[in-house]
């Protein structure tokens, strides 16, 4: 990305005060709207567009819930799906996730079927080979059967994935359509930028079941044998137990590693600390432990449902802006998490007394910006942007000691 082209803090600061648009690369919103154009042309003739006979929506008998992205995203549509399962008791739900959110969505007592679709934008080289399009399309590709689904629903809010649900040939689609392929829908839900994502998600059910519960509350999916896989890596513990997942998945994102090194060792008084981290996360994981010269204990590359059962033990679990938060949120342990560029209203799990959840950020006139895929051309030459680097020890310990207070 060319500094030149970029952003300033500036344009941030009055993009945080106007409160968007959701596509806030000029360049990207223009090819955005050209391949919008060009798919409302062409989906007519492809036979892409719904049925003008609509169904109605209390006749549905299956039911397709997609949810492609990444693992945190698809942890905030939990309740939504619970909730479209309550509204839709006698149909059958199934849900299509990418690979890597295959466990998770097969220990959801309230999903009938799971289908695996990845996606070229959210794979990052799942299952060790290239994904391409065709392979998500065929994956999706509706047959003119009985396992055709009745309703789609794309919980992402992305054109390519509506362009997806569309192959489906299901006779009623629900989706947002806010950044193009409105025209592939026939149930629209309700976008607001300054929302939480649990809250969107929600809504969007709404959209098509106005009496569905609105129900937050976390989704716990851990079962007895992932927690019996779990006790010989944590064992027992004596002391309260604090884990650390050091990596924001971004470098706009990434608290330093000194800081989490030295809340390591500030903890370790009273305290047993264990990192934790990705296989991918192996080398910054290591970094942390090295500097730190209390030794915490480090965990990595565990499996997903396994690793949610070690975060359940744990009695606070920092991280950054990731999806571990929101599986620290789901398995119901108290969490600290470390906020710069991003909204932690919008990207964050929501307040829940019965949880816990503690958001460290450092006030900066243009913060949130959620500019983090093409972040103000001064954070992009920084270490860390200002939002970020400003966040001291001292108030992520004091967050994490609030949080320990609280469950003595």
């Amino acid at each position: 990305m060319s500094l030149f082209l970029a952003p300033s803090r500036k344009l941030a600061a009055g993009r945080l005060e106007r409160g968007g648009p959701r596509i806030y690369d000029p360049r990207e919103r223009v090819a955005l709207g050209a391949f919008d154009v060009l798919l409302r042309l062409l989906s007519p003739a492809l036979g892409l567009r719904p049925e003008r006979d609509l169904a109605d929506v209390r006749d549905v008998k299956r039911i397709l819930a997609l949810r492609l992205d990444r693992l945190g995203d698809f942890l905030t549509t939990l309740p939504a799906l619970k909730a479209l399962r309550d509204a839709t008791p006698d149909a059958h739900l199934e849900l299509a996730v990418g690979s890597w959110n295959e466990p998770i969505a097969r220990r959801l007592p309230f999903i009938d079927s799971v289908r695996i679709v990845d996606t070229p934008w959210a794979a990052w080289g799942a299952r060790g080979k290239k994904v391409q399009f065709r392979d998500a399309r065929e994956a999706l590709r509706g047959r003119r059967d009985k396992t055709r689904p009745d309703l789609a629903i794309d919980f992402q809010g992305d054109v390519r994935v509506l362009l997806l649900m569309a192959y489906t040939r299901a006779k009623l689609r629900a989706g947002y359509g806010d950044t193009g392929g409105s025209y592939l829908l026939t149930h629209r839900g309700r976008w607001d930028e300054k929302k939480s994502w649990y809250w969107q998600n929600l809504e969007l059910v709404r959209a098509l079941f106005p009496d569905a519960e609105s129900d937050l509350r976390p989704v716990n999916f851990v079962t007895p044998e992932d927690r019996e896989q779990a006790k010989p890596l944590i064992g027992e513990s004596s002391r309260p137990l604090v884990g650390i997942h050091p990596s924001a998945g971004r470098g706009l994102k990434q608290w330093e590693l000194e800081k989490f090194a030295a809340l390591a060792d500030r903890l370790s008084a009273r305290a047993r600390v264990v990192v934790t981290g990705a296989s991918g996360d192996r080398a910054l994981v290591e970094k942390v432990v090295a500097k730190a010269t209390s030794k915490p204990e480090m965990l990595v590359g565990n499996e997903l449902a396994t690793f949610a059962a070690v975060v359940e033990r744990f009695d606070v679990f920092v991280t950054g802006d990731t999806g571990p938060m929101h599986l620290s949120h789901a398995v119901g342990t108290p969490n600290v998490a470390i906020f710069g560029p991003s909204d932690p209203v919008r990207y964050g799990p929501p307040d829940n007394d019965a949880v816990g959840r503690r958001v460290v950020r450092q006030p900066v006139y243009c913060s949130p910006c959620n500019m983090i895929r093409r972040p103000p051309r001064e954070c992009a030459r920084a270490t860390a942007p200002e939002c970020i680097a400003g966040i001291s020890v001292e108030q992520v310990l004091d967050a994490v000691s609030e949080a320990l207070g609280a469950r003595d």
